[in-house]
């Protein structure tokens, strides 16, 4: 069963009926919105009977965000009795939406037969896909275990225009499924799940997950990285309350406000373009004195007359009361502290690769990415690294597919029992 696309005076009308309704507040500008729409659409099957799954747009109508409460999207918001249980705001696996309801409403349990695949590609970005699709086109019995939807980071993104064959770019989103629906043509399958434990050097490999294990004879970790924080006090628990780290995804909750985003390099460069054309003022801090950001990044934000820049300056600490109200910034050359009033927070000072759940297994750099060269393979025989979580050069969508391809020569090779070139 799907979930329901309604208005909000349908939704009232329900929450009035008393039923149990869970709704997902959206938008369809908000890439994280479109990136649990798979899951929230699992959600929707897996509670039929028991839940009303509706989604309601918030482009419905700008009064929506106070008649409801809501200060980020997506919100998914669970009522009982005709009142409002508990929220969760941007889920960022189909797991955390489980747990979510999982006291109030448990789903059904699913038995599942153990099977052995051929091989197990661990995250569904672009660099995992492409594994994916390489593999099934070789006749491998494949499986993607993917925690929320098809993507990862390059889903979040807009526009994606240095990927070849798009004249005119594609939306990271409309990429992201065109690469999973491709591979899944193949016979590749995908299981939304959250990977709890993995054992790379057991024979078979077994990829633990919330909801069943999963055994492999070959593994590709393609688990991606994620945005790094600031580590100020009371960040997390301002997150959703004015501390955001995608702009693309919440910028329009800040619409003719003011902003700060934190960064120099060509992510927290987009962002505080992006910003520019939503919020009424834009304030980039940056620790050093130039941006760090390609040059194609420097001319615009310049030339954007609601943009300002605080050079050689640290967010220190975050001012707030329930929510967000303002930051204070020090200069690293003098000490100097100063207050800005703000009504969001944009962080955008890198990523961490998501490695921690095979640390210990394979070998990690000093910045936790996994030590592979190009042939992708880790030193643990049958596991291969692509995309951002493997040490290389640049990290980009297209040296992620590359990766991909690459993994799966190395993995047919290793299957047919002959070294690996």
């Amino acid at each position: 069963m799907a979930a329901k696309n309604i208005n909000s005076k349908q939704l009232i009308e329900l929450i009035e009926s008393k039923k149990s309704v869970l709704v997902d507040f959206w938008a369809p500008w908000c890439p994280h919105c479109r990136k649990i729409g798979p899951a929230y659409e699992q959600i929707a099957s897996a509670y039929a009977g028991d839940l009303e799954v509706v989604k309601v747009d918030m482009d419905e109508d700008e009064a929506l965000w106070e008649t409801f409460g809501l200060e980020l999207i997506p919100t998914l918001r669970l009522y009982m009795d005709g009142k409002p249980v508990s929220s969760i705001v941007a889920p960022d696996s189909k797991a955390a939406i489980d747990a979510f309801l999982a006291d109030v409403l448990p789903k059904k349990a699913e038995k599942t037969e153990a099977r052995l695949y051929d091989m197990i590609v661990v995250g569904g970005g672009p660099g995992g896909y492409t594994a994916a699709l390489y593999a099934a086109r070789a006749g491998l019995e494949t499986l993607v275990i993917e925690k929320l939807s098809a993507g990862g980071q390059m889903a979040l993104t807009q526009q994606i225009d240095n990927y070849p064959g798009f004249v005119d770019g594609i939306g990271g989103y409309e990429l992201a499924q065109q690469m999973q629906r491709q591979a899944e043509r193949f016979g590749a399958a995908t299981r939304n799940a959250q990977v709890q434990r993995m054992d790379l050097k057991a024979t078979p490999k077994a990829i633990e997950t919330n909801e069943d294990t999963f055994y492999g004879k070959t593994v590709v970790l393609a688990m991606g990285a994620n945005p790094r924080e600031l580590g100020v006090p009371g960040e997390k628990e301002l997150i959703g309350r004015g501390v955001a780290y995608c702009a693309a995804c919440d910028g329009m909750a800040f619409k003719g406000k003011t902003v700060v985003v934190v960064g120099g390099g060509n992510s927290a460069a987009a962002d505080a373009l992006l910003l520019s054309r939503i919020a009424s003022r834009v304030i980039l801090v940056h620790r050093r004195d130039t941006l760090r950001a390609t040059k194609g990044y420097h001319e615009p934000l310049m030339q954007a007359e609601n943009v300002e820049f605080r050079w050689n300056s640290v967010v220190t600490q975050l001012l707030h009361g329930d929510r967000l109200t303002g930051v204070r910034i020090q200069n690293v050359q003098t000490g100097e502290e100063t207050d800005i009033r703000t009504d969001g927070l944009f962080v955008s000072v890198g990523r961490i690769p998501a490695t921690e759940l095979v640390a210990g297994q394979v070998e990690l750099d000093a910045g936790g990415y996994i030590v592979a060269g190009e042939s992708t393979e880790t030193g643990i025989p049958g596991v291969y690294a692509v995309g951002d979580v493997r040490t290389k050069a640049l990290r980009q969508v297209v040296t992620a597919v590359a990766d991909g391809a690459v993994a799966v020569h190395s993995a047919e090779a290793y299957l047919a029992g002959g070294a690996s070139a």
